[in-house]
């Protein structure tokens, strides 16, 4: 049977052993050194000079002086001397406020060892083979130590993921970081089943952009529009949807439908609707919504249509379920021309003008014709009376049709010569009048003679 315990190396006291004090006295000893150790410090060097009976230092690998040769064990003086002793691997020792472990081979700090060496750390919780580290708090902080502070998630390789998971019942609802690749994206889940992708950032342009293989810079994923004319609610508008910010206009389906959320769009030739008349197919059309199930258009022909200066405007009727009929909205370059109407409604210019060897004439948008001319009269020289009149009643034909009779007014001027004249008109038909000058006294000079004949086109 050894003499010393197995641990600790305490002497045990023997059968019929002489002085049994001194030997239980030394086992005392070394039960007051290491039992609830502290020391003075660690990696101790040099023997303080006046040291006290119990106090201990851990000391380093070459210390002097009486120290000498003892490098690593513990020096306990002891009132007249010193004992040292080799700790064992495992034992703690503190100091003050610090602790530190034994390792073997030097005195570590029990926390850095504790973070170094075991399976996981449970605080308020247990640990399990996934979650190493479990925190059960009502929040967790992590500070800074004096300066900025990361929190680093790292991955092996691009296909690994390293994200955040936000979870409801232990069920995952949101997601952000490098799932799968090194796109970073943000996910959402209503079961934690399904997910659905909000937005992804390229990793080598930096800019949004799609893992499905849109070309980036662009916008992907469902917290975005999906098309040129998605109008999901509470999605983000990517640049040139709905015509925004776009070098072409996104197609529109279908001029007709009422359902169209409003913006910019284009017209082809096979694109279906109805089109103001004469402005033929290819155009663009601006879509303005008041509210679910209204509509405003505006209409800008292109190419060489004759309308492709108008603009045309048109307004749904929801009460009746049709578009109202197309209206011309006019400007500088479109209130002279050809006028024209459809059922009284003007389809062409404001103003037409012209003139030809028969007069000048002016219509108007809303029917109205009027017809001017100067006439040479000579030889008023018939007598009816006292008064003169020429032989013949001459004939003025309009430079342009009116459409009737009805309402047709013929006026002059009168001869342009003083003296005692005058002259009559009157409506022929819609395409002519006739014209007469009138005089006290017989004369053979010609006569100037203005007329003018107002009635309508159409």
């Amino acid at each position: 049977m050894s003499d010393q315990s197995a641990r600790l190396s305490l002497p045990y006291l023997l059968p019929a052993q002489a002085q049994k004090h001194v030997t239980h006295n030394e086992a005392l000893q070394l039960l007051d050194m290491i039992v609830q150790l502290t020391v003075e410090e660690f990696g101790a060097l040099t023997p303080p000079p006046l040291p006290e009976a119990g106090q201990i230092w851990a000391l380093g690998d070459a210390p002097s002086g009486a120290w000498f040769h003892e490098g690593g064990k513990l020096a306990a003086w002891l009132g007249s001397g010193w004992l040292f002793i080799a700790p064992r691997k495992g034992w703690r020792a503190a100091r003050e406020t610090e602790l530190r472990l034994w390792d073997g081979a030097a005195w570590i700090a029990t926390g850095a060892a504790s973070l170094d060496t075991v399976d996981g750390l449970g605080i308020n919780a247990s640990h399990d083979a996934t979650n190493r580290l479990v925190v059960a708090a009502a929040a967790t902080l992590l500070t800074h130590e004096g300066a900025g502070h990361q929190l680093k998630i790292n991955k092996a390789l691009a296909s690994d993921t390293a994200s955040l998971l936000f979870q409801t019942g232990w069920s995952g609802r949101a997601e952000m970081g490098t799932a799968g690749s090194d796109s970073f994206e943000i996910k959402v889940s209503a079961d934690g089943g399904a997910w659905a992708t909000g937005l992804s950032v390229d990793p080598a342009s930096g800019a949004v952009s799609a893992p499905n293989g849109i070309t980036a810079p662009s916008l992907s994923g469902d917290a975005v529009t999906q098309s040129p004319i998605d109008a999901t609610a509470g999605r983000l508008l990517k640049t040139g949807d709905f015509g925004l910010g776009a070098v072409q206009a996104p197609d529109i389906p279908d001029l007709d439908d009422p359902a169209l959320p409003g913006g910019a769009y284009r017209t082809l030739q096979a694109t279906p609707g109805t089109y103001p008349a004469g402005a033929g197919t290819l155009g663009h059309v601006l879509v303005l919504k008041h509210e679910a199930g209204s509509g405003f258009q505006f209409f800008l022909p292109v190419g060489d249509s004759a309308s492709a200066d108008r603009i045309f405007s048109r307004v749904y009727d929801p009460a009746a379920g049709t578009w109202r009929a197309w209206q011309t909205a006019y400007s500088t370059a479109t209130a002279l021309g050809q006028v024209s109407q459809a059922n009284g409604l003007p389809t062409g210019a404001l103003i037409e003008t012209g003139s030809n060897a028969n007069g000048s004439y002016t219509r108007f948008a809303d029917g109205t014709q009027i017809c001017r001319h100067t006439l040479e009269i000579t030889d008023i020289t018939s007598a009816a009376g006292a008064i003169f009149t020429t032989a013949a009643e001459a004939v003025w034909t309009f430079p342009v049709a009116f459409a009737a009779t009805d309402a047709l007014c013929v006026s002059t001027g009168g001869p342009r010569d003083a003296g005692a004249l005058w002259a009559r008109g009157r409506a022929i038909d819609a395409q002519s009048a006739g014209i007469r000058v009138f005089a006290a006294n017989s004369t053979s000079v010609t006569q100037t003679v203005e007329m003018q004949a107002t009635g309508r086109w159409f």
